[in-house]
């Protein structure tokens, strides 16, 4: 009884051991234990592109074309001139506000130019020799401060200038001119043909480039 009690603890040591021993690996598995090895992403991911950054946004100022001041300031005919062109200015003193095609050469008489903005032959500005621009042409589109334009009927322009005068005609058809509100020594040439108002000039009372 005691050799085989003996027997059966051997026997069970031998078990013992066979178990407690490491398993067998194969390749170049880390043993038992150790921690999993970790993968780059630079080699074996593919990496995620760089998104660039969009622009910012244009401010509205920034996108807004630039304006055209010469053609915004004429639209209004003015007691002295339009936009920076006024009466009495000399010949470079006009060509230098920008808003004048080059002036015609009429020997000593008034040369003629036109503005710039104006639709083909319209708006004429005379240049008098001794009075400096002595005349400008308004255009369709054009209107006086107190509200005259070409395309007005006769009897509207009457009500805003009660003192135009006829120099030949009449009202219906006619020309003449009125006092220029804020002015005195200017006056608004207006002519008009079948009730209408076709012509509106601003010139000097004196004027001696025409009748």
């Amino acid at each position: 009884m005691r050799a085989t009690s003996m027997v059966g603890t051997l026997t069970c040591l031998l078990l013992a051991a066979g178990c407690s021993s490491p398993a067998h690996q194969d390749g170049n598995a880390a043993p038992a234990g150790s921690p999993e090895p970790t993968t780059s992403a630079a080699t074996t991911g593919t990496p995620t592109p760089s998104t660039p950054s969009s622009p910012p946004p244009s401010s509205p100022s920034s996108a807004r074309p630039p304006s055209d001041p010469t053609r915004a300031a004429s639209l209004v005919l003015g007691p002295d001139g339009i936009g920076s062109l006024k009466l009495g200015m000399t010949r470079q003193q006009a060509t230098g506000t920008g808003q004048l095609r080059a002036f015609g050469n009429n020997g000593g008489d008034c040369a003629p130019a036109h503005l710039r903005a104006a639709p083909s032959e319209d708006g004429v500005v005379l240049l008098s020799p001794t009075l400096g621009i002595a005349t400008i042409d308004a255009y369709e589109g054009i209107r006086t401060p107190e509200g005259a334009r070409i395309g007005m009927s006769s009897a509207e322009m009457l009500r805003i200038y009660p003192t135009w005068k006829a120099a030949d005609g009449d009202a219906t058809n006619g020309r003449g001119v009125a006092k220029t509100p804020g002015n005195s020594k200017a006056v608004y040439r207006i002519g008009t043909r079948n009730g209408i108002v076709t012509q509106l000039t601003l010139q000097y009372a004196n004027q001696n480039c025409y009748e």
